[in-house]
């Protein structure tokens, strides 16, 4: 325990993530390293959810990520995933989220979005994010991707989660899609910064400074390179933007 963190029974299992988690704020102005990091975390979290994706396979498993997430933590879990060949084509969901406050209350809605083509009922959805606390950004982005589908199971994950995120975020669905849920995470911390902005010790501070993109706003005009590939790769004829 340090700062009220405990590990969990996935960081116990695996000592290098909990090892890679614990370094996360000492890379700090080192945003080549906090990205390798993170898509390292990434490799890790997609073996921690092997012996479950195996036990009850899909057609398809579905990804969904935030922009800033998309080339590190969402691209070592996606390239794991595809490496172990768990029977089922791994697909993609990347959003760009605006962060606002409307009378107090945090919001996140939905600039744009990149989606390859699913199996909407044959399917297992793995949203992940580089940290859960309030669970705004989760609600919105599994909200928007679970409109139009029926996934089997779904599956949240990250390595740090704020002590409560669990019950908040399922507080949040009806208990029929609650229901699916399934966590995935190394850490859990019980403290935040004065104005509550941040978990302590978290993941260091602010991802987008931390992995060098700058504030919420310069995020949202990147374009990650792995939705380039893919969508290369889904759409051949497409020219490189």
């Amino acid at each position: 325990m340090n700062n009220g963190r405990t590990f969990t029974a996935f960081a116990e299992q695996d000592p290098t993530a909990m090892t890679l988690v614990e370094e996360l704020p000492g890379l700090k102005g080192n945003p080549d390293g906090y990205r390798e990091a993170m898509r390292k975390l990434g490799e890790h979290l997609a073996d921690s959810m092997l012996p479950q994706l195996e036990a009850a396979p899909a057609k398809d498993v579905c990804v969904v990520c935030t922009v800033e997430d998309a080339d590190f933590l969402a691209r070592g879990l996606i390239e794991e995933l595809e490496s172990r060949n768990v029977g089922a084509r791994t697909r993609m969901i990347c959003m760009w989220n605006e962060r606002l406050k409307t009378e107090g209350v945090s919001v996140s809605p939905v600039l744009r979005t990149y989606e390859e083509a699913f199996d909407k009922d044959d399917s297992v959805f793995i949203i992940v994010k580089s940290i859960i606390s309030g669970a705004c950004v989760v609600k919105t982005n599994l909200t928007k991707a679970i409109s139009s589908a029926n996934p089997k199971r779904i599956f949240v994950a990250a390595p740090v989660m704020l002590k409560g995120a669990e019950d908040r975020l399922s507080r949040e669905f009806p208990a029929e899609v609650a229901g699916k849920f399934e966590f995935f995470h190394y850490a859990t911390d019980t403290q935040k910064s004065d104005d509550g902005e941040e978990v302590i010790p978290g993941i260091g501070g602010s991802v987008y400074e931390l992995l060098g993109f700058g504030d919420s706003k310069a995020k949202n005009k990147y374009v990650p390179n792995i939705v380039r590939e893919r969508r290369r790769k889904e759409h051949p004829s497409i020219q490189p933007a």
